[in-house]
């Protein structure tokens, strides 16, 4: 204790001094409005630069989880071509001749931000127009649906989140042929709702819900969730059915990006009838 205190005395012009320098640039910097600048600035950068070092770091630790991801998802595709009898998936690049065109396209992407906390909630993405982004565009994962493209700049796209309250997913129950709208109303992240499912349907706890392939944003098949419970409110002649989602919004690192190629053309055709109609 007495070195300690030894070594403090020794010290104490030193600590006046580094005292009396940050005084005087707190002053300097409160006081004069380029200096402030200046310094807000720097900070600024140095914070931009330690986060993106933190990322990456973190990124790093975290190839073990990604690697396995990846292996399991190329898994899941193997296990889908063998059940499409295609032993050899280089024989996909045979199925699709002049006759038969391919209707999706899917682009990889980075989520390089993401919110869950809010009512409406958007991730951005690391790609854009430049990299065949368009508005209006589905965004998945090997888990099912993340949201919708909303806007498309050069390089970036915001993406409505599915947990977003103006979100709806034509949604139908796998195997029999009622579909309806999947939306997000708790702040749970993985509750949702199906609505317009009627109640002579044969819906029970258990039953996966997927996407309906109704729309031109998605194709049909890909998972939702799964029926937690349903009830019917008095009155009513639909179901109140809640879903349980196995997709973690809260911890995504790469998407999927659908691209309909025939969008435009199916909603030319719809949009024609519906001025006939008019």
């Amino acid at each position: 204790m007495f070195n300690l205190l030894q070594l403090f005395l020794k010290l104490s012009g030193f600590f006046v001094f580094a005292l009396l320098e940050i005084i005087c640039f707190s002053l300097v910097v409160k006081y004069n409005q380029r200096q402030g600048d200046v310094y807000v600035t720097s900070v600024n950068r140095l914070t931009g630069y330690l986060e993106e070092k933190a990322t990456v770091t973190n990124r790093y630790f975290s190839l073990d989880d990604e690697n396995y991801r990846l292996a399991k998802e190329n898994t899941d595709l193997l296990e889908k071509l063998a059940n499409l009898g295609i032993n050899d998936p280089a024989k996909l690049d045979t199925m699709f001749s002049d006759s038969l065109q391919p209707k999706y396209t899917f682009i990889e992407a980075k989520v390089i931000k993401n919110s869950i906390n809010k009512h409406h909630n958007y991730l951005v993405l690391d790609k854009g127009r430049k990299d065949g982004l368009v508005a209006h565009s589905g965004v998945v994962t090997e888990n099912g649906v993340v949201g919708i493209v909303r806007k498309v700049s050069h390089s970036y796209a915001v993406v409505m989140s599915i947990l977003h309250r103006q979100t709806k997913l034509s949604a139908r129950i796998r195997h029999k042929n009622f579909f309806g709208s999947m939306v997000w109303k708790d702040s749970d992240i993985h509750s949702f709702y199906l609505e317009d499912i009627p109640k002579n349907a044969p819906v029970v706890p258990g039953d996966t819900i997927e996407t309906s392939g109704y729309s031109a944003i998605f194709p049909s098949g890909i998972p939702l969730g799964i029926v937690e419970k349903l009830w019917i409110e008095p009155g009513s002649n639909f179901y109140t059915i809640q879903l349980r989602s196995g997709l973690d919004l809260g911890n995504i690192q790469y998407v999927y990006v659908v691209k309909n190629l025939l969008k435009e053309e199916q909603e030319e055709l719809e949009q024609a009838v519906m001025k006939e109609d008019e």
